[in-house]
């Protein structure tokens, strides 16, 4: 599954997206379903109802739940997202904040059901501006460790795409078609082990 954190279709975070739908599709076997957090009107916002919730003494909130069934049909999650403020968008964090959160409460006290969490982060700057300040390791660290560690989830990454906003067609294209490798070894990561065995 790949769950997309930006408002507009004709992003460079899009466009990423739809050749990783593609690279998935590539493998003959292999199914991709896209969800639009922005078209589907998610409230990043964790209020009462979630803090509630995580304390025991309500059920869970129907809008977190419906996340959860997505997550949980899905054998392999790609969550993409654009790069603010060295960090994820308010919409992406909110969903982590919010969905995987839900799995990490007092009354249930289970390790989230995602099987296997890859992140693909959208840069507008270039690599060097992200390694000589920190960043890519900050983000690296509050992600993985922050959010798969915690959550339990043994196959996870982040990989960072840089200079998406960029005019030059060159980069342009080396962004769609590393999208596209990313869904072919997003499909290939989806497989169970004993289908990947060569015989």
């Amino acid at each position: 599954m790949l769950v997309v954190a930006h408002p507009d279709h004709d992003s460079a975070t899009w466009a990423v997206a739809r050749a990783i739908e593609q690279g998935i599709r590539s493998a003959g076997s292999a199914t991709a379903t896209t969800h639009d957090l922005v078209a589907s009107g998610f409230d990043p916002v964790y209020g009462k109802a979630d803090l509630a919730h995580h304390r025991g003494l309500s059920g869970l909130p129907a809008d977190v739940r419906r996340e959860q069934e997505f997550l949980e049909s899905a054998e392999v999650t790609v969550v993409l997202f654009p790069v603010y403020w060295w960090s994820m968008p308010a919409l992406a964090k909110g969903w982590f904040d919010r969905v995987f959160g839900a799995y990490d409460d007092v009354s249930h006290g289970s390790p989230s059901a995602v099987r296997k969490l890859h992140l693909v982060a959208l840069a507008g700057l270039g690599e060097g501006t992200f390694d000589r300040h920190g960043y890519k390791a900050a983000l690296t660290t509050q992600t993985m460790h922050g959010i798969a560690d915690y959550s339990q989830i043994g196959d996870s990454s982040i990989e960072f795409l840089y200079d998406t906003e960029s005019k030059d067609p060159a980069i342009h294209e080396q962004l769609i078609a590393r999208g596209y490798e990313i869904g072919a070894e997003m499909a290939q990561r989806a497989q169970p082990a004993y289908d990947r065995v060569a015989v």
